[in-house]
C-alpha cells in the first residue's frame, strides 16, 4: 500500500489537498511528523501556533487518565505547535513546570486529606476501603471539581487568553467540569475540541431536579464546541444521538516514548510459573453504578479458586500479579483461601515499572468493566505484544479490538465454570507458545503521536470555528 493518502483541507480558495501517511503501514514517523506540521500551518482561520490542553489530571499523577493528555501534548509539540497544559495541582508537579508550560491551578481537594489523594498519587498512604462519594457532592453540576478546581482554573485561563492567547483549546474529560473551560474560551472566538474519555451521563448521580440542568449543560458544550471527539465509537454515537452533532472517534492509545522507557521487571516474576499480570485498579470495592469492573474481578477470582480446587497443581504453574492501588479490603479478597497460593499484590508502582511488568509478563489481564469501556490500558497491553485475557462482554468494544489485534482471549463473567475453562485454556495455550500480533493490525495507528495528528486533521477539516 502506498504511504501517502489525500487529506482535503478547506481554505479560502477552495480545498487544498495535503498528502499524509498517518497510521498507514510502511510510513516513516518522520514523514508523518512533517505532514502534521504542514497541516498545522495550513489551517483555515490561521495556523495553530499555540494549543492549550485542559485536563484535570496530568503527569506526574500515576493514573491512566493522565496518559491521554500527555500523549496528545507530545503529538502537538512534535507537529510544531507551542503547547500549554492547564491542570490541577492534585496531579503533583515537576521542578521545571514553568519551562514545560504546565499550569497547575489550585484545588480544594489538596487542602483536606482524602483517599482520592492516595489513589492519584498526590499523597502516600494506605486505603482501608474505598469510600463512597459524600451525598452532598451529587448536588454539584456537573461534578465536584466545578467547585474545587474550576474557579481557579478559569482565572488562569482568562490570564492566558489576555497574555498569550491560544489558537486552539482541547478539553479532555472526565471530570466534565473541564469542558467548562472550553466553553469559556469559545466566547473569545477560540477554536475548541471537547474530548470525551467517558460518556457524560454514564455515572450521573444527581437528584432528579438537577438532571435536566446537567443535560442542558452537556448539550450546550456539545453544540458550542468546534469539534466533539470520544475515545470510542459507542460514546461518539451516544453524543450524536442525544445532541444532533457530529462526534469523531480519537481512541485511547499508548505513548511510544514511555513504553520504550520501561524498566526490566523480569526478575520480579516467577520464571517457573505462567505470570498473568494486571496493572491498574481492580476496583473490587469501588462504587461504580455503571461500570462493573469489581464484579468481573470477583468472578475471575472465583474462577481461579475453582481451578485450584479441581487441580491443586495449578498453583505450581500459574501466578496472578497485581500492580496498582489496592485497598486493605481488596487485599483481603485477593488473598482469601487458596488464592494466596497464586496471587501476589505489588501495590502502586511507578509507571516505568508497571510498563516493565507488562513487557515481562507471560500474559496480561484486562477487565474493562463494561461493553462500552476502552481504557488506555488496553493499548499499553497491545504495545507489550503479549497475549491478553479479557473478562468482558463478547460484543463489547474492547473484545472487538482484541479480536482485530491477535489471538487474545475474551471470556464473559456470567458463567463461572465457562470462565474457569477459558482461563485454563488460555494458560495452557500460551505457556509454551510465542504470541505474535496479527500482521495486518496497525499498532502504530494507536501511538498517541498518530492520534494527535489525526485530531489536528479534524480541526483542519472543521474550518475556522
Amino acid at each position: 500500500m502506498p504511504c501517502q493518502a489525500s487529506l482535503a483541507v478547506p481554505v479560502a480558495g477552495g480545498l487544498r489537498h495535503l498528502r499524509e501517511g498517518i497510521g498507514r503501514p510502511g510510513c516513516g514517523r518522520g514523514d508523518a511528523r512533517t505532514t502534521a506540521v504542514a497541516i498545522v500551518r495550513a489551517l483555515p482561520g490561521g495556523s495553530i501556533d499555540h494549543i492549550l490542553i485542559a485536563a484535570y489530571l496530568y503527569p506526574p499523577a500515576n493514573v491512566v487518565s493522565a496518559h491521554r493528555p500527555a500523549g496528545l501534548r507530545r503529538a502537538f509539540v512534535s507537529a510544531g505547535a507551542r503547547t500549554t497544559v492547564l491542570t490541577s495541582e492534585i496531579s503533583g508537579s515537576y521542578d521545571d513546570d514553568r519551562e514545560q508550560r504546565i499550569i497547575r491551578a489550585g484545588d480544594l481537594r489538596t487542602r483536606f486529606r482524602t483517599q482520592y489523594q492516595t489513589l492519584v498519587g498526590y499523597r502516600e498512604g494506605t486505603i482501608d476501603t474505598r469510600a463512597r462519594p459524600r451525598r452532598w457532592t451529587n448536588c454539584i453540576v456537573p461534578d465536584p471539581t466545578a467547585l474545587s478546581w474550576f474557579p481557579q482554573a478559569l482565572t488562569h485561563l482568562l490570564r492566558l487568553i489576555r497574555n498569550d492567547r491560544p489558537d486552539l483549546v482541547v478539553t479532555t474529560s472526565g471530570p466534565e467540569s473541564t469542558h467548562l473551560l472550553g466553553l469559556a474560551a469559545s466566547h473569545f472566538g477560540i477554536r475548541w475540541v471537547a474530548d470525551y474519555r467517558d460518556g457524560w451521563l454514564r455515572d450521573v448521580r444527581h437528584p432528579a431536579l438537577l438532571r435536566p440542568v446537567d443535560r442542558a449543560l452537556e448539550q450546550r458544550i456539545a453544540r458550542r464546541s468546534t469539534i466533539v471527539t470520544a475515545v470510542n465509537d459507542a460514546i461518539a454515537a451516544e453524543v450524536e444521538q442525544r445532541h444532533g452533532v457530529r462526534a469523531f472517534t480519537i481512541s485511547n492509545g499508548f505513548d511510544r516514548t514511555a513504553v520504550a522507557g520501561a524498566s526490566d521487571e523480569r526478575m520480579t516474576l516467577d520464571p517457573d510459573r505462567f505470570s498473568l499480570v494486571h496493572t491498574g485498579s481492580f476496583g473490587i470495592d469501588a462504587d461504580q453504578p455503571v461500570l462493573h469492573r469489581g464484579e468481573d474481578a470477583r468472578a475471575l477470582l472465583g474462577a481461579i479458586t475453582r481451578l485450584l480446587a479441581r487441580d491443586p497443581e495449578f498453583a505450581t504453574r500459574f501466578e496472578l500479579v497485581v500492580a496498582g492501588a489496592v485497598s486493605d479490603t481488596e487485599r483481603e479478597v485477593l488473598m482469601e483461601g487458596d488464592l494466596r497460593k497464586v496471587v501476589r499484590v505489588l501495590g502502586l508502582l511507578p509507571r516505568e515499572r508497571a510498563l516493565g511488568l507488562q513487557q515481562a509478563a507471560d500474559g496480561l489481564l484486562l477487565i474493562p468493566g463494561g461493553p462500552a469501556a476502552t481504557t488506555a490500558k488496553v493499548f499499553e497491553y497491545l504495545a507489550a505484544r503479549k497475549p491478553i485475557f479479557a473478562v468482558t462482554e463478547e460484543d463489547g468494544v474492547a473484545a472487538e479490538l482484541l479480536r482485530e489485534a491477535g489471538e487474545h482471549a475474551v471470556a464473559e463473567a456470567g458463567d463461572a465454570e465457562s470462565l474457569a475453562a477459558a482461563l485454563e485454556r488460555y494458560v495452557g495455550r500460551w505457556t509454551a507458545a510465542s504470541f505474535q500480533p496479527r500482521p495486518e493490525f496497525d499498532l502504530d495507528a494507536y501511538d498517541y503521536e498518530s492520534l494527535g495528528q489525526k485530531l489536528l486533521q479534524l480541526v483542519a477539516a472543521a474550518g475556522p470555528g
